[in-house]
């Protein structure tokens, strides 16, 4: 029982003192996902680092920062017998940029990764700080766009970014994993690095963006709509190119814009949104406009666009703009589907259901989250803080001008009552003296 003790005594203190020698840094806590909470391995560059081990949780990804003296000569590795899960590894710069990657071990039938300089992703770059990452397949970089630092595919492949954000620094991660367990990444060519904080931020978004603009998320519905509007945007005049949000379970984002000509009009989530979404158009009032499923200009994809090529806008105005995952469709107060969900999935089609005529009453359909999106849009616009209520001036139908067609389109709705109502210019739900005056006094501006 002594000899025994003690050769296990001797080999636990073998195993230390290989584990020293190598200096394998044990992941403390969770280490983050981004160069801005990447987890520091120590607190110098001169301690050489041969591995680093760590735990993924579902949807977990793993960085770490470390030091690089010799690039070309730098590699890393999960192929070893702590790592039993499908890994994939990835290789980010200083600024956050991607480096190099790989999912599957090229020249074997493992499901293990290996990054290394093999086909010269690594060639002309400098000692310095870099940031290593370790993922379960599928869950991928994207950058401040949203999209892809590297493509899905080839695999077997040790690969330099080519997606289509490709110079991109890493701002997330797309696609759901299960919970993986234990990694191992072992390292040549690696030392030890701090924590970094000067990482050069993403550029700021060049649109409307549902929680730093909207302040959270947007409605389903049009009493919910969140209103694209600022104190510096001119209503009905002020551009607004993109809107960016987040799909959560069986959610819809609805959002208030101006289109002046409708046939200047889009809206698009081809390649800038990673799964299969919808998008609608509807009148304030909940009627049913324009609506697709797929990419009508491509055989294949699942992404959505819509325009006027169909003539379903018939005019200028206000509309609600609404994204949803597929299957999530637009019904009427009934239940009953305003377009019909076995219509032509690339076309874009006016309301063809049996509710067309109906206005919005909900969603049916269960979805699960789906992640950001980002709609490309053209000919649109921010409203008043008003929303649907159009109080541009007395410029009843939005071409810049208040002139004789104004005043007759008042005076033809004179007396109407309702809400939303084009004419009603006064928002106070009838057309009336009120809305004639202010044409009035507004006559001959913008012409």
């Amino acid at each position: 029982m002594l000899t025994r003790i003690l050769w296990t005594v001797a080999a636990t203190g073998a195993l230390l003192t290989l584990a020293n020698a190598q200096n394998i840094h044990q992941e403390q806590g969770d280490a983050g996902d981004l160069p801005e909470t990447a987890q520091a391995t120590g607190t110098d560059t001169s301690t050489p680092l041969g591995a680093i081990r760590g735990s993924l949780e579902a949807d977990g990804v793993d960085m770490y920062v470390i030091y690089i003296s010799d690039p070309a000569n730098f590699s890393a590795t999960t192929v070893n017998a702590i790592t039993p899960f499908d890994t994939q590894l990835w290789l980010f710069d200083a600024d956050g940029k991607g480096v190099v990657f790989n999912d599957d071990e090229v020249g074997s039938n493992l499901s293990r990764s290996r990054i290394d300089n093999s086909t010269g992703c690594l060639n002309g770059r400098r000692a310095g700080i870099y940031y290593i990452a370790v993922s379960r397949y599928n869950r991928d970089a994207v950058g401040c766009e949203e999209r892809l630092i590297w493509n899905d595919t080839p695999f077997r492949a040790v690969r330099c970014p080519d997606g289509p954000e490709a110079n991109s620094r890493v701002a997330g991660w797309t696609g759901t994993t299960a919970f993986s367990g234990d990694y191992e990444i072992t390292l040549t060519g690696a030392f030890t690095a701090p924590a970094q904080s000067n990482i050069p931020p993403c550029p700021p978004f060049d649109g409307w963006d549902e929680t730093e603009n909207g302040g959270g998320d947007a409605g389903d519905l049009p009493s919910s709509a969140q209103i694209i509007q600022s104190s510096d945007a001119q209503p009905c005049q002020t551009p607004v190119r993109r809107i960016r949000g987040t799909m959560g379970a069986d959610d819809v984002d609805m959002y208030v814009i101006c289109i002046t000509d409708p046939n200047q009009f889009s809206a698009s989530t081809v390649g800038s949104t990673g799964w299969d979404t919808q998008l609608w158009l509807f009148k304030c009032n909940g009627k049913g406009v324009v609506h697709n499923d797929d990419n009508p200009d491509a055989a294949s994809g699942l992404q959505s666009r819509i325009d006027n090529r169909t003539g379903c806008i018939q005019q200028g105005g206000v509309y609600l703009l609404a994204i949803s995952r597929y299957n999530r469709d637009a019904v009427a107060a009934d239940g009953q589907p305003i377009w019909d969900p076995t219509g032509a999935g690339r076309g874009v089609r006016c309301p063809d259901g049996i509710r067309a005529d109906q206005p919005l009453g909900g969603w049916a359909g269960a979805t699960s989250a789906a992640g950001r999106y980002i709609i490309n849009l053209t000919g649109a616009h921010f409203v008043s803080a008003n929303g649907c209520c159009v109080t541009a001036g007395g410029d009843v139908n939005l071409d810049g001008c208040v002139d004789d067609a104004d005043l007759l389109a008042i005076l033809f709705a004179f007396g109407s009552t309702g809400t939303f109502l084009p004419e009603d210019v006064t928002c106070d739900g009838v057309v009336d003296d009120a809305d004639l005056l202010t044409v009035l006094f507004a006559f001959g501006q913008g012409c």
